[in-house]
């Protein structure tokens, strides 16, 4: 069992407002200018999601026994999208109204991986000793997954990296991908965070919506010769749920 967050203080604070109707109608005004101007401003809701599969995980309404199985594909960047070299399948082996455990399977392997978040509303919590181990969460530097954020970015993929305009997106904030196309593949209307370690030399990226986890990416470099190559792995939900 994890360790809870503590909550934050609520504070109680007392308003008194003049006895002016137009004193207090300017002050409103004041305070109302006051919080928007403090806020991000969010781009436009994004759809909601597409019909459950009951089959699928669902991080909103988990059962045992949900599973998505991801296709495991691992290639140099620029070059032709090979054919999935292995699979990864996500199953929910226990539900509580506090945690949910997930097992992860990889393909070739005797042993699954298995570890548990905390369900918080709106958001799905899971530890730094928990990720370490999976590999689908290992790289996020966030215990938290917020699933009902609203993005404040919208992004476009190019050479195996995610983009907020003409910057890498980086950072601890929730981001929208209209569209994400992979060998013929679409993937849409998605949400995507990226914060990763500084101690991790990669760049690292979750695509979810609401209900699931639709594709977890990593891209890093490396030199040999003088020549500098990027290689990324990416575990992309399959289609039909692993059927």
């Amino acid at each position: 069992m994890h360790q809870r967050r503590k909550k934050g203080t609520r504070l109680n604070e007392q308003i008194h407002l003049p006895m002016s109707p137009i004193k207090t109608l300017f002050s409103l005004s004041l305070v109302l200018l006051f919080i928007t101007s403090c806020d991000p401003d969010p781009i436009a809701p994004q759809p909601s999601p597409q019909p459950v599969d009951p089959d699928r995980v669902s991080f909103q309404n988990p059962v045992v026994g949900q599973f998505n199985t991801f296709d495991v594909l691992s290639f140099e960047c620029g070059q032709e999208v090979p054919a999935p070299s292995s699979d990864l399948t996500l199953t929910i082996t226990a539900v509580t109204d506090e945690e949910i455990e997930f097992s992860e399977q990889s393909s070739g392997l005797t042993d699954p991986y298995v570890y548990t978040a905390e369900r918080v509303p709106g958001n799905l919590l899971i530890s730094a000793e928990e990720r370490a181990g999976s590999r689908l969460f290992y790289f996020y530097g966030s215990d938290s997954i917020r699933l009902d954020a609203q993005p404040v970015a919208e992004l476009n993929y190019q050479d195996c990296v995610f983009f907020n305009g003409n910057e890498k997106f980086t950072g601890d904030y929730v981001a929208s991908i209209p569209s994400f196309e992979l060998d013929g593949r679409t993937l849409s209307n998605l949400k995507s965070v990226s914060c990763v370690p500084v101690i991790l030399d990669l760049d690292g990226y979750l695509l979810y919506d609401s209900n699931s986890l639709h594709a977890s990416i990593t891209t890093s470099g490396s030199e040999f010769g003088g020549v500098e190559s990027w290689f990324t792995t990416i575990y992309l939900l399959q289609e039909s749920g692993g059927e």
